[in-house]
């Protein structure tokens, strides 16, 4: 019949399951493999959300950059009103906003010719929280990306394309008279 009692906390029958009858055989050994296991998958987390503000940082610096040296070859000569390197630098904090987090605010190159626009741009992804952690890659997570645009004047273009449009249907109209 004693074997059917559940065994009570207080029964002096150390190392029983409460309610049960059945002896632990693990006692502390759960406690001791987490302690070596957790610390490591903590540092994976935080070394995979460190990688993610470094791909975040690269697509939207290319995104940048890609989008600065555009707007910098399209307008035209009459509304720039100063030379396309400083136009491009004075919008260039209006396009990097606040959207860098986890990386540092760009540094910018710029060149520009008579036929494109070049613009170069570089950050790195900050990771000082965890500088003091044992394994985490030394150095900086230093990234940058670069865009070539053509200057334009579209207004030339479209006044070409019309020229060309009238020139061919005055040649097919000659021809067919």
């Amino acid at each position: 019949m004693r074997d059917r009692m559940p065994a009570s906390a207080g029964d002096g029958e150390g190392g029983k399951e409460q309610g049960t009858g059945r002896r632990l055989l693990n006692g502390g050994y759960f406690t001791v493999e987490m302690s070596m296991v957790f610390p490591v998958v903590l540092f994976v987390m935080v070394l995979l959300l460190h990688f993610l503000f470094y791909l975040y940082g690269r697509c939207i610096l290319s995104q940048d950059i890609y989008l600065l040296a555009f707007r910098g070859s399209s307008i035209r000569e009459e509304k720039l009103g100063t030379d396309r390197e400083s136009y491009v630098r004075g919008i260039a904090d209006a396009q990097f906003g606040r959207k860098y987090f986890g990386n540092r605010l760009p540094t910018l190159t710029i060149e520009v010719s008579s036929e494109e626009v070049r613009v170069r741009g570089e950050t790195e992804a900050s990771h000082r929280a965890m500088s003091a952690y044992p394994m985490m890659p030394l150095g900086s997570w230093a990234h940058g990306a670069g865009a070539v645009s053509k200057i334009l004047d579209p207004p030339a273009h479209i006044r070409r394309v019309d020229r060309l449009g009238d020139l061919a249907k005055g040649i097919y109209e000659s021809a067919h008279n």
